[in-house]
């Protein structure tokens, strides 16, 4: 049996220390995905949290209301509204900390078909509101070693948590996404660089605050 390791190549760098955020998207996603409301998907979710929990002597939830996000539809709002018409993306990152409402689903594979370019497309998940930032330095390592023009990073986080952890958790007040497009700028345009600082919200909170910036 061989295992096989899928690293970028190595080719002229992008510069990423020439990039900057060119586009951004801030969303709210007030109410629960349609997905929530069917009941198929909701037996199937209760036995992958029975399965999920048992082991750790935590309770499954006894009935589900409708409620949560399917990251993947947050994400394809948000990639409409910041990829530009006629452009194509080299790289998607999405990153969160919440559980998604679809758990089963490969949503960074889909997206990668939803994306214009077809791009390079993976999750990052970690508590805390970590996430973005480790998906921010993935980004840019790629960028630095694959001679990337253009990446996107999604952060989303959604305000449901149907179960009870067993430890103090944040969870959002209410379904936040954020989209960043990393590029060259273009004429006319002009970049933020993004800070790494501590959000005020789980996931969303410093990503959300440099939305508003470069959509100034």
């Amino acid at each position: 049996m061989s295992v096989r390791a899928l690293l970028p190549p190595v080719l002229p760098a992008a510069g990423p220390g020439a990039w900057g955020v060119r586009r951004a998207a801030r969303l709210v996603f007030p109410e629960p995905s349609a997905l929530a409301a069917d009941p198929v998907h909701a037996a199937r979710l209760r036995r992958y949290l029975a399965d999920l929990l048992s082991p750790y002597g935590l309770p499954a939830p006894a009935g589900l209301p409708p409620g949560g996000q399917s990251y993947g539809e947050m994400a394809e709002a948000l990639v409409r509204e910041v990829v530009p018409a006629g452009e194509e993306v080299d790289l998607l990152v999405l990153a969160h900390s919440v559980p998604d409402l679809a758990p089963g689903r490969a949503t960074a594979c889909r997206l990668a078909h939803v994306c214009p370019g077809g791009p390079l497309s993976f999750a990052v998940t970690g508590p805390d509101g970590t996430a973005a930032a480790t998906a921010l330095r993935l980004l840019t390592a790629y960028a630095d070693t694959a001679g990337l023009r253009r990446a996107l990073l999604l952060v989303v986080e959604q305000d449901w948590l149907p179960y009870d952890p067993g430890v103090p958790v944040a969870v959002p007040e209410v379904s936040r996404g954020v989209a960043l497009l990393f590029g060259d700028p273009l004429p006319g345009e002009r970049v933020v660089r993004p800070a790494l600082t501590g959000p005020a919200r789980p996931g969303t909170g410093p990503w959300w605050e440099l939305a508003a910036e470069v959509s100034r």
